[in-house]
Formats: structure tokens, C-alpha cells, sequence
């Protein structure tokens, strides 16, 4: 069995390919989750990552399959097994190869815990695949997070941006722990009720149905990350913060990134990705014989690997890097 990049990740045994997170839709591609990097129509996706992608994308076009029942792709047995990254998301097992996709190994509260399986070949995301990328105590970030919507959601006003889907739900229980019932945007909105229909409890108001006093003064505002940007703020956020409202950010890029902290009173660094002491962790207990990294600091993660747990690394390849047979 050869795994390289070729249109995604490629799996090839003789004649027979599969591809996960391919670059387009196919039949015989299957995708770990509905983050607009990864999804594509007409793959093989879990039930709840087709719900998402119909409505961030309006596209039906999805062959669904649920947690932990093995299915088939021209021969391969694969299983969608839980990412922990958000709603939807999942690592791929296929035969002796683990594919983590986007996942986080400490757990979250709306969307579960990526949990290491023995495998082979482990194919893992390198978003903090460097030794310096080590993310506070994530429950005591959500405590700092909650305490802040608290006080700002009673003093002028509390403006939250994160990612539309996963990041923006854990906002929402985080502020329904303090007994803050959240107004959303849209976008935010229409994803959150994706994620009530699969079982998480949220509660929260889409801030178009506030009448026109509430809306002055929500109290806490839940909205994407890019509706909080300093270059571009929107109109809400903007009058919002006019009246008196601090904006925060919550991304694992806060403890990073000076860009991340842009614009916003506050950052918590918060992510729905593992940092390098959780992935060299994973790694050690998925005891794989070889490790192939992907998707952010493949080459720095892949020297720690070998350096720190004695196991072979390195980037996935790419066809032309390899010696395989031509295929389609």
C-alpha cells in the first residue's frame, strides 16, 4: 500500500485508489469534515458533515455514512471514527492507515474527542507542528472566556468572533454554562441549528429576530470571525461597539500570532486543533511504524518525531516523489 499527495491524499494498492480531503468531488474520495478546506460535494462524508455542508453550501450531493460502521470505496474498507474538531468531523481508518484529518485530542464540548488507534501508518495534521506551539490549559481558558462574557454581556455589551462552525458553538455552551443566552448572526445561527438537530444543547436568539431596542443592546453577540476583523468590521459590530461593546477573539492563534489579536480587546486561545505536546502524544499512543505529517509545520513536526519518539517521519510525499505505477 503507497499513501502520497495527488489531488488530496491518496491511498493506492495495485490498481486501486482512494482519496481523502480530495482537491475536488469525487466518488471515490471521502472528506473528514465540512471546513470549506476540506469539504467537497459528492465524497463520502459522516451524516452530520452532509447536514452542515448543505447549509454553508446549499449542496445535497453527499454519500453519508455514521461513526464506527465500516463501509466500502473501490475495495477499501474504510470507518469514519470521531475528530473532536467539530460537529461532523472524523479520523479515517483505512486498513492499516489512520488519516487524522483536523482533529483535537483533549476533547471539546460540543463536538467529542479524537481518541489514538493502533495503526501502521499514521497520516497527521501539523497546524502546531512546532515545539513552541503548546496552547494553555484549554478548561481554564473557557473559565477566563466565560468570566469575561459575564461581566461584558451586563457592562455595555460582549461581541464574540470565531469560526461560524465549531468554534462560534463552543462560544454559545460556554456562555449558556454562565447563564448567557447569546444572540448569533446568521451564518452562525444556521450552523448552530445543524448542531442541535444531532443532539448538542445550545440556546441562543439569531439576532434578526430581536426587535429593535434588543438589538442596541443584545447583551452578548456571538459572529464569525471575519465580522470582527479590525480592516472590516460589519455594521452590527460596528454600532455595537460605538454603544460601548468589547470585541474578543477566540482562536488557538491568539497565543501566537500578533495578527490574531488585530482589532479585539481581548484573545483566548482556544483551538479545535491539537498542539504539538497533544499530537506527539497521539502519536506515541497510535505507536505507528511510520508517520507522514500534513497541513501546517509538516517539516518541524517530522524532525521532532523522529527526534523525540524514535519513529520514522516525514512530509507526505508527492506523486513524482515516489516510485508508483502510473494510474487514473
Amino acid at each position: 500500500m503507497e499513501v502520497f499527495q495527488h489531488k488530496g491524499i491518496c491511498i493506492k494498492e495495485d490498481k486501486r485508489t482512494v482519496y481523502l480531503d480530495p482537491s475536488s468531488g469525487r466518488p471515490d474520495g471521502a472528506v473528514t469534515h465540512a471546513h470549506s478546506d476540506h469539504l467537497r460535494p459528492r465524497t463520502h462524508m459522516t451524516k452530520p458533515t452532509a447536514d452542515v455542508m448543505k447549509v454553508r453550501t446549499g449542496s445535497k450531493k453527499a454519500t453519508p455514512h455514521d461513526y464506527h460502521k465500516k463501509f466500502r470505496i473501490n475495495d477499501f474498507e474504510l470507518e469514519f471514527v470521531s475528530a473532536g474538531h467539530v460537529l461532523g468531523s472524523a479520523m479515517i481508518e483505512c486498513g492499516e492507515v489512520l488519516y487524522t484529518g483536523d482533529y483535537n485530542p483533549y476533547g471539546t464540548v460540543t463536538a467529542g474527542i479524537a481518541e489514538p488507534r493502533d495503526c501502521e501508518t499514521l497520516i497527521i495534521e501539523s497546524t502546531y507542528g512546532k515545539p513552541d506551539q503548546t496552547l494553555p490549559n484549554r478548561n481554564e481558558v473557557l473559565k477566563d472566556l466565560q468570566a469575561w462574557i459575564e461581566v461584558t454581556s451586563s457592562n455595555g455589551g460582549g461581541i464574540v468572533g470565531a469560526y461560524s462552525l465549531g468554534k462560534a458553538q463552543e462560544v454559545i455552551a460556554t456562555a449558556n454554562n454562565g447563564g448567557v443566552v447569546p444572540a448569533v448572526s446568521e451564518i452562525v445561527a444556521s450552523v448552530s441549528d445543524v448542531y442541535k438537530k444531532h443532539g448538542v444543547p445550545l440556546e441562543y436568539v439569531p439576532y434578526t429576530e430581536l426587535d429593535e431596542e434588543e438589538k442596541k443592546k443584545p447583551g452578548l453577540l456571538v459572529t464569525s470571525t471575519t465580522a470582527t476583523s479590525g480592516r472590516r468590521p460589519d455594521t452590527v459590530v460596528k454600532d455595537l461597539r460605538r454603544n460601548g461593546a468589547k470585541v474578543a477573539r477566540v482562536s488557538g492563534w491568539c497565543a501566537f500570532a500578533s495578527w490574531a489579536m488585530r482589532g479585539v480587546d481581548a484573545g483566548f486561545p482556544v483551538s479545535d486543533h491539537s498542539d504539538f505536546g497533544g499530537t506527539m502524544k497521539f502519536i506515541e499512543e497510535c505507536a505507528p511504524k511510520q508517520v507522514y505529517t500534513v497541513h501546517g509545520s509538516t517539516k518541524e513536526l517530522a524532525k521532532q518525531v523522529e527526534k523525540q519518539l524514535g519513529i520514522k517521519a516525514k512530509p507526505l510525499p508527492k506523486y513524482g516523489e515516489v516510485s508508483i505505477e502510473s494510474f487514473t
